[in-house]
Order: C-alpha cells, then structure tokens, then sequence
C-alpha cells in the first residue's frame, strides 16, 4: 500500500507541478463562484430571511457553500482536466511507459482532485473567519478531513463519468443533471428536511449531502444522527469509488 501512495503521489506531482504555473487563475475559477454565491445569496436574501435555525441566513449557507466549493473544484479537475489528460494529450498512455500502472494513475488523478477541493474550501474557511462567520477554531481540522474526505468522494465519482464519456459536450449533461441539483437539493440553501423524505433521499446516494450535513453540525452543532451516517457513507463509498474508477479508466484505455 505504501508503495502504490508513492507511485500514486508521482502522477499528483505530475499535475501539480503543471498547476503551479496557473495556479493563480485556477484558484480564482474555482472560488470566485462559491463566494459571490456566499455574499451574494447571503446578503441578499439574508435581508428576507433573517434567521435559520436561530442562526442568520449568511451563516446557515457557509457551511454548505464550502462543500459546494470541494464539489464544483473537484468534478471540475476531474472532468476536464483529466479527460484533457487521458484522451487528448495521452498523458496516461505516456505514464503507462513508467512503473505506475493505470491503478496509480487513478489514485493519484483522485488525490488531485481532492487536493484542489480542498484549497477551494480551505480559502473559503479563511473568509468566513476573516468575516466573522466562523468562529468554532477546534473544530477546523475535522472540518479540513471531512472536505478531503469529501474531495476523494466526489473525485473517484468524477473521474468513473469521465472514463465513460464520449466528448467534452457530454459534460453539459453531468454538470446540468448531476451538480445542478446537487447545489439545489442537499441542503446547502435551506434546510433539507422541508423536501419530502423519498426526494431527499435519492440525493443522500451521493457525498455532497453527507458533506454538508457533517460540514453543518462541525460549524453549528445540533444532533449527530446525520454526521454519523455521513461517516460511515464516506468510509464505504470512497474504496468503492476508488474501484470503480480504475476499472472503468482501464475499460477506456484497454478495451
């Protein structure tokens, strides 16, 4: 296991050291949506809707916009940047001329993804906390853990949708389809439980309401029920989608 890490790290090291070149205007692309949406949303209707589970409306989205920023920073790496990488520039088939076999390549691809998650939500935090809408500092690194968990989640999903996809036009249908609702129906706007029990559920398959669901009780307490069971999804569902994303990547590049 140690040794597939290494390997793994070689093909993250790889993709970062390309991201260090533009590092400054992906980090803008990813975090500038979810902070507009933060201010602009929570300001916004923040004047309509003052309170939400007796807290302000500004602070009942926080949570839920640094899940949504791992999401959007995440599927976005894992879609077109690694389909880039995979089918256009045959970087894959170049690596596969190395030691790491695609197994390695995955993983690190995966770890990528969850690390650029994870600045995106780690930049957020710091502006909620800059802003005075957070100020729990114990509970920041189970906070980090559960946005990388949260990365590695999504990533390993991302990435088995990318290995099955045609073309780039055909992320329009998993951007609308997918990451639309998941923005809309896991709670990061309003409160899920005012969605009927069998609609929510359907989204509760996914990592996002599970992210925001732990993200929420780190940032603002309440019962545990649900953060628990997010747990537990994210230690399932993260082999599993590690898995399931190397097989489908080996289907793609070995037919």
């Amino acid at each position: 296991m140690q040794k597939r890490l290494l390997r793994a790290f070689r093909m993250w090291q790889r993709n970062y050291d390309v991201f260090k070149s533009v590092y400054l205007a992906s980090i803008v692309g990813n975090i500038g949506e979810p902070i507009l949406y933060l201010f602009g949303i929570g300001v916004g209707l923040g004047v309509l809707v003052k309170e939400v589970n007796g807290i302000s409306y500004v602070q009942f989205i926080a949570p839920g916009m640094m899940a949504a920023a791992a999401m959007n920073a995440a599927a976005f790496e894992c879609t077109f940047g690694a389909y880039t990488r995979m089918m256009e520039q045959k970087v894959y088939e170049g690596i596969l001329a190395t030691p790491l076999s695609i197994d390695d390549i995955v993983l690190g691809e995966i770890l990528w993804g969850a690390t650029k998650g994870l600045i995106s939500s780690g930049i957020l935090l710091v502006i909620l906390v800059a802003f005075g809408l957070f100020d729990a500092y114990a509970e920041i690194p189970l906070i980090l853990l559960n946005m990388a968990a949260f990365g590695i989640a999504m990533s390993a999903l991302t990435l088995t949708i990318t290995a099955l996809t045609p073309g780039y036009e055909f992320f329009n249908y998993f951007f609308t389809l997918f990451l639309t609702p998941m923005l809309l129906f896991t709670g990061i706007y309003f409160p899920a439980e005012q969605l009927p029990k069998w609609f929510y559920s359907i989204f509760l398959a996914f990592p996002t309401a599970h992210a925001v669901n732990i993200n929420r009780y780190l940032f603002h307490g309440g019962s545990a029920t649900m953060p628990l069971w997010g747990a537990l999804f994210m230690a399932v569902s993260i082999p599993c989608g590690i898995w399931l994303a190397s097989r489908m990547v080996r289907r793609r590049l070995i037919p």
